[in-house]
């Protein structure tokens, strides 16, 4: 499969605000994970949201390969406090109809969870493992996380990073939103820079990383807008 997600001249308006100016952008199935960057208020969360069908959007167009919805991971929890871990998979299958059961328990024993437990028992870091592995075990072309990197400590990251690394679908693209960069750099594939609601960059980050750093190449880019 080539194209895995297609936007065309997409345009998000709050009133006379201009959340994003038009956007164009096109992940293939060679992709891979694609690190979303930019400052607070650039217009990250809203762009997702947008591709997610989660915002209307007043002009352009989203197409998403095989008509299926991409996943969305928000930045805020969504598994109800009161689930035990184990339950969880039974009553997310009944929410996401591309959501495997076999896949969940896998992530599930991967991450050495005690399924005994509530979810509102869990430490943050455990917590946040939970729901970006819970998204992972759907079955979709394109995944949409939004920093789920942004309140984790250095020991969680690296789990959260291993889990995505060792369970995204083979032909996937995952889109990960951060505002964190520096020591990322073998994570992405592609990499997107967004400010003020523009998307000034899409580059294969080997390419960017022959002229410095991933963060060098952020803020220059930034800096020149």
């Amino acid at each position: 499969m080539d194209n895995l997600l297609e936007i065309e001249d997409l345009v998000v308006r709050r009133g006379t605000h201009f959340s994003l100016s038009p956007i164009c952008l096109s992940l293939s199935s060679k992709s891979g994970i694609v690190g979303l960057f930019g400052q607070n208020g650039a217009g990250k969360t809203t762009l997702l949201r947008a591709i997610a069908g989660l915002i209307k959007y007043q002009q352009g167009m989203v197409r998403v390969a095989g008509g299926r919805a991409p996943v969305f991971l928000p930045d805020r929890p969504y598994i109800y406090d009161f689930l035990r871990v184990g339950e969880t998979p039974q009553v997310l299958r009944t929410y996401f109809s591309d959501f495997s059961i076999d896949i969940a328990d896998d992530i599930i024993t991967d991450l050495g969870l005690d399924r005994r437990k509530r979810v509102s028992q869990l430490s943050k870091g455990m917590s946040e493992q939970l729901s970006l592995g819970m998204m992972l075990a759907r079955r979709a072309h394109v995944y949409l996380f939004d920093e789920p990197l942004a309140a984790v400590d250095p020991a969680t990251r690296d789990v959260v990073l291993s889990l995505i690394e060792r369970h995204q679908p083979e032909g996937s693209t995952i889109v990960i939103s951060t505002h964190l960069i520096s020591g990322l750099e073998c994570l992405f594939n592609e990499c997107l820079v967004l400010h003020e609601g523009q998307l000034l960059l899409h580059e294969r980050v080997d390419d960017l990383l022959a002229d410095g750093s991933l963060e060098d190449a952020f803020k220059k880019v930034v800096a020149n807008a």
